[in-house]
């Protein structure tokens, strides 16, 4: 789990070769957890969180 920045106490990370999902990171306070809010980086540039 490679660790992009700590912001605040929030770490921004990602997770490599996750399946056929869009570009994504993980945001979560503290540590990674399953419960991690998932924001998908688009193509055009704009940023979506996954539900």
């Amino acid at each position: 789990m490679p660790g992009l920045y700590r912001i605040r106490g929030f770490l921004v990370y990602f997770w490599a070769n996750e399946s056929n999902e869009p570009i994504h990171v993980h945001v979560a306070k503290g540590k990674p957890s399953p419960s991690s809010a998932k924001f998908w980086i688009l193509q055009d540039g704009t940023v979506r969180i996954a539900k």
